[in-house]
């Protein structure tokens, strides 16, 4: 029966990334490689900037506190899987960073003006990944950044790299966990990786059960070296939790949802122990955090300083997430919509100031998928 589970899980991963290799045209192949190279990434973060992303590799930013928009990057027309889905965007000291394919080989975008965009590797990596490709990273969920480290997750496999690009380090959970003894396997899978804190410097990641058994809320992971190494953590506290959901930190605090956000778990000790559940009196809404405070967005929206207690937001505020420049204009995006909204005042009124028109093509959502704040070189 061993023998039987472990090439089942090795059949899995041949497919997996067989797939992967056939989505790919030759058309996209160029566009890879029409990407410059890294390698001269200078940050002067001076400038205020709003980025958004959107499948195909679509690259919106706004320099004049969301006022106006301009598209600054993107490539081909993509879906949830391929070599151009694109859902993660994040910003550490004066780069902002894209991650663009899932179930298609993964590219990591990288600029300092947020006008032109390189590859982020310097093109020295030799990734198992690549296959002779050394633009090519390992699959990719969510990217998250601190501390001069540029930390990336999705399937089995975590990458970092420390200076901006120059060299990367990987972590395999193929056989890392393989003699843990708490019962059951590892199977995991949309593994997206939140910072903690610059006073810990660690990384948390979370990714999805499935497997038959094991915990509802999935699987948590730690890293305290800048996302080289990672400990599968066993925390306490969140046996309640009827499925993952969406986990984020502000800056001292962790905020965990359930599957449809009815609940939320918090942690103030990096995630080793959760107090919880919370009632958010509101579902299916989209977790940020805006100066400070959690918002939940949906039908209702809710917001809370301290993830346990929960209070209306203004009616107007929409479904879909919420960013926030550093004098408090908001920036509301959702994959289901093809806008941009804004508001200065704190949520009681909306603007919108820019829209686009999706490329007609199935497979996932057009609207915009995450988005960031920082500063940029002028």
């Amino acid at each position: 029966m061993k023998f039987l589970a472990a090439l089942l899980l090795t059949l899995t991963f041949l497919l997996t990334h067989a797939g992967w290799a056939a989505e790919e045209s030759p058309a996209d192949t160029k566009l890879r490689t029409d990407i410059p190279l890294g390698g001269n990434l200078k940050p002067n973060p001076k400038v205020p900037t709003f980025v958004v992303v959107g499948h195909g590799a679509r690259i919106l930013v706004s320099k004049d506190d969301g006022k106006t928009w301009q598209q600054t990057f993107f490539s081909a027309p993509g879906a949830d899987h391929g070599p151009w889905a694109t859902k993660t965007v994040t910003y550490d000291d004066g780069v902002f960073f894209v991650a663009a394919g899932w179930g298609g080989p993964t590219i990591y975008l990288a600029s300092n003006d947020a006008i032109k965009w390189q590859h982020l590797t310097h093109g020295n990596a030799k990734l198992p990944e690549s296959k002779g490709d050394p633009r090519v990273m390992p699959g990719t969920w969510g990217l998250a950044a601190g501390k001069g480290a540029l930390v990336a997750a999705g399937y089995m496999t975590m990458t970092t790299t420390a200076n901006l690009g120059e060299t990367f380090d990987t972590f395999s959970m193929w056989g890392a966990f393989k003699d843990d003894t708490r019962g059951f396997k590892l199977v995991t899978h949309h593994v997206d990786p939140v910072f903690v804190s610059e006073a810990s410097g660690r990384f948390l990641a979370l990714g999805t059960n499935r497997g038959k058994d094991g915990p509802k809320f999935g699987h948590l992971f730690s890293s305290d070296d800048l996302g080289k190494t990672w400990q599968w953590l066993a925390p306490k506290g969140l046996d309640a939790s009827t499925g993952r959901g969406t986990l984020l930190c502000n800056g001292h605090l962790l905020v965990m949802t359930d599957a449809d956000s009815a609940n939320t778990w918090t942690s103030s000790d990096g995630g080793e122990t959760w107090d919880g559940p919370h009632p958010t009196g509101t579902k299916r809404a989209v977790l940020s955090v805006v100066r400070g405070d959690f918002w939940l967005c949906g039908k209702p929206s809710r917001s809370s300083s301290d993830g346990k207690t929960w209070t209306d937001l203004p009616a107007a505020v929409s479904p879909g997430q919420v960013i926030a420049s550093d004098t408090g204009t908001l920036i509301s995006i959702a994959p289901q919509r093809f806008n941009i909204l804004r508001s200065t005042d704190g949520g009681k009124s909306w603007n919108e100031v820019h829209t686009y028109t999706p490329p007609d093509i199935k497979g996932g959502a057009q609207g915009l998928r995450d988005g960031a704040f920082g500063l940029v070189s002028p």
